[in-house]
């Protein structure tokens, strides 16, 4: 594939990876991870290719794998790694599969992949349907990106397309009466990658009957307070995104939080929360089935 012309900095590749621009530059240093240009005046620069490396190695980082070993691998063994580990996860429904939905998708055909969707939202159900197809769908396609098999284009247009289907299967749905006395606002302060799943957890309160409060887009965290001021909620749901997820960040909303009488906070979509020790008014949740498993237990 051939790659385009966009230049990233390194805090690009931190904001993209989730690995911090000082970690990126001890692993150049010592492995030659990464060959980056530099300007005049002595800034990195970093080309598409680079930053899906630099991607493909946080996947593998965040499923167990060291970088010393990640190291020794050729380009091609790289690619191959990260697609193998991404296949371990196959849906046992054959027909079905990412792969073959995914067939549907890279001609840029609407029509074609949407009606590919319809009958599996039909006949699972929106929640099921999200949770073992079309998360895991959105999943495959970022992948084939990061590895050079789909362009970005193609893969925006798989989010895009399950972006809409989602808000319109949302539009349909019958709301229920929200449940007194619980009301929940949902702040994404990161990027938009995970802007699907906000939208299905969005969907999963709203059929438990919660009256949500969900302006979409980002927004600094300090709007919380702001929202509030309008309309008090008693949960917080927040997409902090996986390189925003320090330790300042869980001070200040689980304080937050306390300071507003919220019951509880959910940070949504962190793969790993590296063994840091979280407050009792915060809960972690990995992936879009582990958020639908926690609101099952706690609301």
């Amino acid at each position: 594939m051939e790659e385009g012309m966009n230049v990233f900095s390194i805090k690009d590749l931190e904001d993209f990876s989730g690995i911090k621009a000082h970690t990126i530059r001890i692993w150049e240093k010592r492995y030659g991870i990464l060959e980056p240009e530099r300007t005049d005046s002595n800034i990195r620069t970093y080309s598409e290719s680079e930053l899906k490396k630099i991607l493909n190695i946080a996947y593998l980082k965040k499923n167990g794998y060291k970088i010393s070993r990640i190291a020794l691998l050729s380009e091609d063994e790289l690619t191959r790694e990260v697609i193998s580990l991404s296949d371990r996860n196959k849906t046992g429904d054959r027909e079905n599969h990412p792969d073959k939905i995914l067939l549907s998708a890279i001609k840029f055909n609407d029509q074609q992949f949407t009606g590919v969707l319809t009958p599996l939202i039909r006949k699972h159900g929106l929640e099921e349907a999200y949770l073992s197809y079309l998360y895991p769908l959105q999943e495959k396609s970022r992948i084939l990106w990061q590895t050079g098999s789909l362009s970005k284009a193609q893969e925006q247009f798989i989010r895009n397309i399950i972006k809409q289907v989602l808000i319109c299967e949302e539009f349909n749905f019958k709301i229920t009466s929200a449940k007194s006395g619980n009301t929940v606002a949902m702040i994404n302060t990161s990027d938009l990658i995970s802007e699907n799943n906000f939208l299905f957890y969005r969907y999963l309160l709203r059929k438990k009957g919660y009256d949500v409060i969900f302006s979409g887009g980002t927004l600094p965290a300090s709007e919380v307070i702001e929202i509030y001021k309008i309309r008090p909620f008693n949960f917080l749901i927040v997409n902090a995104g996986v390189h925003h997820f320090s330790d300042e960040k869980i001070g200040y909303f689980s304080n937050l939080g306390k300071s507003l009488f919220i019951k509880k906070i959910i940070f949504t979509d962190i793969p790993d929360p590296e063994g840091r020790k979280i407050p009792d008014n915060i809960l972690i949740s990995e992936n879009p089935r582990d958020f639908a498993s926690i609101i099952d237990s706690i609301w």
